[in-house]
């Protein structure tokens, strides 16, 4: 598995009778490889992973893994609190072909860092796929840093790290610890301000629906263009800063209508989109 620049972390498209839209979700994918996409993060905090049945995971990813032909590698998140649920789904994710499993840690409880690692070793153990380790303390309420991944990857294959925090000095840090180790950035909207750190990508919500500004900043950056990376990165921001007035999930399916993926509303207990959201996002201007 080579982990590495630009890779949607995709939406789950839904029917109107709330079921798992299959086909819309292969039509998004085939449009982001014309796009050039490197690889996909499946069912994730974008694809509204805990909103979902573990059937449901399974088939998306396996439905994802099929529309991208082997062209690129498909991670699948597999996050739970209970590590024997958690290392059960990643064996489903391996069997119908992921190349790579991840998960946030294991929340709710407020566990002892010795237990996430342990949580970590079930999957690992689990699994002859690399695992990706998420680092989203926003949501998950636990810093996986520079002092104490080293634990994790004392005791588990670990195949790369989705680092989604602001601490741009922690990152640093976790680089210079770890050279070898795969870093996929996880904020859309620092996403140029971390490749002088070092960085081998990134994985992120709006490379749903613009892609191709992320892979412009990308190429551009590469070649030493920083005045057109910068630009491209403020174009980035602006539509962001729209995105925020509504939710971000929420926000990405309805600009992805503008591409001609039906991707439904998000599941309960989220709202569905209101008129005056759909306006805000109606004036935004090239998604490209």
């Amino acid at each position: 598995m080579e982990l590495k620049g630009i890779v949607p972390a995709l939406v789950t498209p839904f029917d109107r009778d709330g079921s798992v839209n299959i086909e819309e979700l292969k039509k998004l994918v085939k449009l982001l490889l014309s796009e050039g996409a490197d690889g996909f993060y499946v069912t994730g905090s974008t694809g509204e992973c805990f909103l979902l049945t573990d059937e449901e995971r399974t088939r998306i990813t396996a439905a994802v893994v099929e529309a991208s032909e082997g062209k690129v590698p498909v991670v699948a998140h597999v996050g739970k609190i209970g590590a024997a649920q958690a290392a059960k789904l990643a064996k489903e994710a391996q069997s119908v072909g992921a190349a790579a499993v991840s998960s946030v840690p294991p929340f709710y409880y407020d566990f002892k860092f010795d237990e996430i690692v342990k949580y970590y070793e079930v999957i690992s153990d689990a699994v002859d796929l690399p695992l990706v380790v998420y680092n989203f303390p926003q949501y998950s309420g636990v810093s996986i840093n520079a002092s104490n991944l080293g634990l994790i990857m004392k005791n588990c294959r670990i195949g790369g790290l989705k680092y989604t925090d602001a601490t741009l000095y922690e990152l640093e840090r976790i680089r210079m610890q770890y050279p070898e180790l795969r870093i996929m950035f996880g904020q859309d909207e620092a996403f140029l301000y971390a490749l002088p750190v070092g960085v081998d990508g990134a994985i992120g919500s709006t490379y749903n629906f613009m892609l191709k500004k992320f892979k412009r900043i990308w190429n551009a950056y590469q070649l030493g263009n920083m005045q057109e990376a910068e630009q491209v990165q403020h174009e980035a921001c602006r539509i962001i800063d729209k995105l925020l007035c509504v939710r971000d999930i929420t926000a990405v399916k309805y600009l992805l209508g503008r591409k001609g993926i039906e991707c439904g509303s998000c599941r309960l207990p989220f709202n569905p989109i209101t008129e005056q959201e759909k306006q805000l996002l109606d004036k935004i201007g090239d998604l490209d």
